[in-house]
């Protein structure tokens, strides 16, 4: 029995032993594995094959620890700072400070600032060889009835290393809608036969050797970006401040600005002076003071839960 396939084993029985563990990119959508479904499809089944884990690793499969976030009516994941880099992050600081309020309500609220335990692995897409090493990222779930739980069913069944490159296996990966309309992996099979991982030497060489990590395709947003996001508001680019900014915010400010313009304006042109005559105007000092943005804790409409399989866009 190969290292490799007691080591993937003895991951997964881990990964349920407890919840704990331990840039901007150039986006390329060759670089994702979805199991997102088109519009108007309903059904469809994918075929994989795992690729061997990298030098220096046990297994194929890579624990990261992120959160998910809507970004412009969009759910986002993010890396979080706190588990992957050692640095503060705004959503474990969020969930915190709900925490410590000792509130059965606030309690409730932190979960969505919960770090989440995700799984990325390196894969070849058996419909697009052309695009070459793609990665897969999916959620652990914690009632064992995920992507990775299906993944290791298969695993467990065949009882051998399915990453082998002359005797491994590819996976069917079986796609379907829930009753929410979402997709979801509805169940993962193995063909019959074993076989290498491509017939030709070149290419599998260059699969093989590909070295790059979930950090090369995934960005690790900074702090001052994620407590945007966590205060319900929408990161932009400011070139001027050379950092992020809130897109609400400076809209805001930008808005009074133009009012402040105006009705200065209108002053100035209700001031007259005539000869023999002057006419005081008592002009009011008008000044507006602009709140600084600060990271708040906001409670969404839309709900999700915390082991949805929902496969959301790597950016």
């Amino acid at each position: 029995m190969s290292n490799v396939f007691e080591a993937m084993m003895k991951q997964y029985e881990n990964s349920h032993n407890g919840r704990t563990s331990t840039t901007a990119k150039k986006y390329d959508l060759k670089n994702y594995f979805s199991t997102y479904l088109p519009k108007g499809v309903n059904q469809e089944t994918k075929q994989i094959r795992i690729l061997p884990p990298d030098e220096g690793s046990t297994t194929p499969f890579t624990v990261l620890w992120g959160h998910k976030a809507q970004v412009e009516g969009e759910w986002k994941t993010f890396p979080c700072l706190k588990h992957e880099d050692g640095e503060p992050c705004p959503f474990c600081e969020a969930r915190q400070a709900l925490l410590s309020t000792g509130k059965d309500s606030d309690k409730e609220l932190a979960k969505k600032y919960s770090p989440r335990m995700m799984y990325v692995v390196k894969i070849i897409d058996r419909n697009n060889e052309s695009e070459g090493v793609k990665f897969w990222r999916f959620n652990h779930d914690y009632r064992k009835t995920g992507t990775m739980d299906k993944i290791m069913g298969a695993i467990s069944a065949v009882k051998h290393d399915i990453t082998d490159i002359n005797e491994g296996r590819d996976l069917l990966i079986n796609i379907a809608r829930d009753q929410n309309n979402r997709p979801v992996v509805q169940s993962i099979t193995y063909p019959i036969e074993s076989t290498p991982l491509s017939s030709d030497e070149n290419t599998k060489n260059e699969w093989v050797s590909d070295t790059r990590t979930w950090r090369d395709v995934y960005s690790t947003r900074k702090y001052e970006y994620l407590a945007i996001v966590v205060g319900g508001e929408t990161p932009v680019w400011d070139k001027e401040k050379e950092k992020y900014v809130s897109k609400e915010s400076r809209e805001s400010v930008a808005n009074q600005n133009e009012i402040d313009n105006l009705d200065s304006e209108l002053r100035m042109g209700s001031s007259t002076t005539t000869t023999n005559e002057t006419t005081n105007t008592n002009v009011e000092t008008v000044t507006t003071n602009t709140p600084a943005v600060e990271t708040k804790v906001v409670e969404t409409t839309t709900a999700t839960s915390y082991d949805t399989e929902d496969d959301d866009l790597p950016f």
